[in-house]
């Protein structure tokens, strides 16, 4: 089993989290740089905890704590592999994505102890009255509020990043017609 959190926003990277019973669990703020980049997203757990993503800086930091992106992520399996290891502390996850990008898996490397995997399902637009919102599932046995934010800042970070590119072909595509 395990806990759904949905996203109240299509825009990840500004909106909050709520549980089955409307608790909001996560609130994301996000500002902007020049030429509307983004420059950092804050996550508030309603534990307490914080969690920012320095987009420019390729940062993450929870409760203080800084690691630079290259330090914490490598890729898995070669350059044509899209799996991602993300590793805080000593406890790898490999996410990837599956089903043509309709779910992204955090499967945990470790076997001790482990928590079990994280699925997260993007906004799906259905029609022209909205559609499916995003939402992120954490198993019932993952209990860690540190492992917990890190693992949702690995998610929105690689989930942000695959928007980024599929607008930027979107964009390339609509140049290409106006010729």
């Amino acid at each position: 089993m395990s806990l759904p959190l949905t996203f109240l926003d299509t825009k990840l990277i500004q909106s909050a989290l709520v549980g089955p019973d409307g608790a909001v669990h996560y609130t994301l703020t996000s500002t902007h740089g020049l030429m509307r980049r983004k420059s950092e997203t804050t996550i508030s757990a309603a534990s307490g905890l914080t969690g920012v993503i320095y987009w420019t800086e390729k940062t993450f930091e929870i409760n203080g704590v800084q690691r630079r992106w290259d330090d914490i992520e490598s890729r898995v399996g070669g350059l044509l592999n899209r799996e991602h290891e993300w590793d805080w502390a000593g406890r790898p996850y490999t996410l990837k994505y599956q089903d043509r990008h309709r779910e992204l898996l955090a499967v945990p490397k470790f076997a001790q102890n482990s928590s079990g995997v994280v699925r997260f399902t993007p906004y799906h637009r259905r029609g022209l009255r909205g559609g499916d919102p995003a939402v992120i599932y954490f198993p019932f046995e993952m209990q860690d509020e540190f492992e917990r934010m890190f693992l949702l800042m690995a998610v929105l970070k690689t989930e942000v990043k695959r928007q980024d590119a599929q607008a930027a072909v979107h964009g390339a595509a609509r140049l290409g017609r106006g010729t």
